[in-house]
């Protein structure tokens, strides 16, 4: 009987029958890539336009926010003192879907940033064309808007919650669990948390004063 309510209490507290790995990377790959066709290849490309020059504003202080949010929550969060939230064993050994999904997501925004950078940027003497930046400009901006739209759902909750976030130094603390992928997914997420703020910044420069 005590088996069968801890069972129960297990898959009430969602650490229980949780999708795959590579579920989470086909689940994470297919919003993204599903978001990104919708978004920039329909009549929402026009409200894309308009939400994307909004992210562009909103995108430097909430990431500000996220990364103080994140440290505040770690910091409050003491191991082994009484009265502190337990440590959770799904984040601590990366099972929980969002830890997963936001790994995943945050290395497919640095990969198109970097393969529309390296396609867009003029190697030689030649200055990019009007045409040809505008168009890497709204590909880019469009994936930004549906990757950064995806890792805030997938990352609010970790950030704002002292239990995962206290799970997640703990475990790159002690190197215990899936410590290397806790640190990977906090390098690479901060990495592309900070590399679309720059695109921001760019986008917002290039659309006050365009290529002439």
């Amino acid at each position: 009987m005590a088996e069968a309510t801890s069972d129960t209490m297990t898959t009430r507290d969602g650490t229980d029958r949780r999708p795959s790995a590579l579920a989470a990377v086909v689940i994470t790959l297919l919003i993204l890539g599903f978001g990104f066709v919708v978004f920039g290849y329909t009549p929402a490309v026009v409200a894309t336009m308009y939400l994307g020059i909004f992210a562009s504003y909103v995108a430097i202080p909430y990431t500000a926010i996220a990364l103080v949010a994140r440290e505040v929550s770690a910091r409050r969060t003491r191991p082994h003192r009484e009265g502190d939230p337990a440590h959770s064993d799904d984040a601590i050994r990366f099972g929980l879907f969002r830890q997963r999904a936001s790994l995943v997501n945050a290395i497919a925004m640095l990969t198109f940033l970097i393969v529309v950078i390296a396609l867009s940027v003029p190697w030689g003497a030649e200055r990019p064309s009007a045409t040809g930046l505008s168009g890497s400009l709204m590909t880019l901006g469009t994936f930004a808007f549906v990757a950064g739209t995806l890792a805030i759902v997938v990352n609010v909750p970790s950030i704002y919650s002292r239990r995962v976030v206290g799970s997640e130094r703990h475990a790159i603390r002690e190197r215990v669990g899936a410590w290397k992928l806790i640190l990977a997914t906090t390098i690479l997420t901060t990495a592309s948390w900070l590399a679309y703020c720059g695109f921001a910044l760019y986008f917002l420069t290039i659309s006050m004063s365009p290529w002439s």
